[in-house]
């Protein structure tokens, strides 16, 4: 295909010069009489000699340069003649999806103008490059993904048509803001129809401090109902020491020492149900205090109770 195509650009070369005399009277079709303003005889001036530029480097083989030039040329000058050459160096170039759009708008653009001899030829160029060219079709939930191909931004989704791809290996870069890029691998052989979901995964936002659950913090509340146990336990105790020392006043017969030994009963378990009442009370408060922290540390609440004394330790 490609000698083919390098025989017939050869062949091309005397028609592409009619077409560089077609390009300084690129306005020549305008409706009425038009006089050219100097910037726009310099610009089809111009546009003559980078086409004619362009003729010797596709003469040299200098394919890519004179693709500048020929396209440099129809910027200055718009002439459909000028596509044709432009479609054929892509080939050359490999570049079968440019190829293909230049030749359809030279098709388009020429009209009636076109002989039906380039016609064809140009109608076989088409046929040829179907074979080297694929289609994708690109989907998102996302709007507005910016789609890079190649290095070559294609546009945005959604797109209301495939996407025309060359046949062969290719990088697509899918990007959104607030959604981590993602990078796609093609691989198209001529002729595929392809879809392709871009699917994007959101950056997650900067994550603010973490409220932590609220524990219950049994350990003060065991300790807690456990004095609470001893403070009733010991209200007993008081209780009966006191009844005790009731009946020995009211016994005639009772010693003073048996009365104050019940005196000092109740007294101790008086003092005693006091002490683990207010401890109690006082872990169960500092045990509902670090239950209903939000941020809470190491706290650790160490209580001991010995036959003479009830100590509670608590560390921040």
């Amino acid at each position: 295909m490609m000698n083919r195509v390098a025989k017939s650009l050869l062949a091309s070369c005397c028609i592409a010069l009619l077409a560089l005399c077609c390009v300084p009277h690129a306005h020549a079709d305008s409706p009425g009489p038009t006089v050219a303003s100097p910037d726009s005889a310099n610009g089809s001036e111009e546009a003559g000699t980078r086409f004619k530029r362009g003729l010797e480097l596709f003469g040299e083989n200098e394919f890519a340069l004179a693709l500048i030039e020929f396209t440099r040329a129809y910027e200055l000058a718009p002439n459909f003649r000028a596509l044709y050459n432009i479609g054929l160096v892509n080939i050359q170039l490999g570049r079968y999806t440019n190829a293909t759009s230049a030749f359809e708008q030279f098709l388009a653009d020429g009209g009636d103008l076109v002989p039906a001899a380039r016609r064809d030829e140009v109608q076989t160029y088409l046929n040829a490059l179907k074979l080297r060219t694929a289609t994708v079709m690109l989907l998102s939930r996302t709007p507005g993904v910016d789609v890079v191909l190649d290095g070559q931004p294609v546009g945005k989704t959604p797109f209301a048509e495939p996407l025309k791809v060359d046949a062969g290996e290719h990088t697509l870069r899918a990007s959104a803001i607030g959604f981590q890029p993602k990078t796609f691998a093609l691989k198209l052989a001529g002729q595929d129809e392809n879809t392709l979901m871009l699917e994007l995964d959101r950056i997650p936002t900067a994550r603010q401090a973490e409220e932590p659950s609220r524990k219950i913090f049994w350990p003060g509340f065991a300790a807690a109902g456990a004095l609470g146990a001893g403070a009733l336990a010991s209200g007993i105790l008081m209780f009966q020491a006191r009844n005790d020392l009731a009946d020995l006043k009211d016994e005639p017969n009772s010693s003073s020492r048996a009365r104050a030994d019940a005196a000092d009963r109740a007294n101790v378990t008086a003092l005693t149900a006091d002490i683990l009442g207010g401890v109690a009370i006082a872990t169960a408060g500092v045990s509902l205090y670090l239950s209903l922290r939000k941020e809470r540390p190491k706290d650790t609440l160490r209580v001991s109770v010995s036959p003479r004394s009830v100590h509670a330790t608590f560390r921040f």
